[in-house]
């Protein structure tokens, strides 16, 4: 997941951290108040969304079982990878409720 903040011109700021909640984030920085660019931000108006780095990792995955096993491996390295792209997406999801939740 990828945390960012709005500007003033709706723009999307992105943090170079990451952070189970804003509670944690505020730790990990020390303040409740963050700068970006001159701007000062208050830890609340920090937001989570998806990123898409699971699907790579699972097209890999599937790719190289597919290469190792042939017809039937790349049908099952197919399915594997979606299973593990799916899953990965489902709890990152719930990762980023839980973010913008706190």
């Amino acid at each position: 997941m990828r945390l960012f903040i709005k500007n003033s011109l709706g723009e999307k700021k992105y943090l170079n951290t990451s952070a189970s909640s804003r509670k944690e984030l505020s730790n990990k920085i020390g303040s409740d108040y963050i700068e970006i660019e001159n701007d000062t931000y208050h830890i609340s108006q920090v937001m989570a969304e998806q990123t898409t780095e699971s699907t790579p990792v699972s097209t890999v995955i599937g790719g190289a079982l597919g290469l190792v096993g042939g017809m039937p491996g790349v049908l099952i390295g197919g399915v594997i990878g979606a299973i593990l792209g799916n899953d990965s997406d489902k709890r990152e999801k719930s990762n980023i409720e839980a973010f913008n939740r706190s």
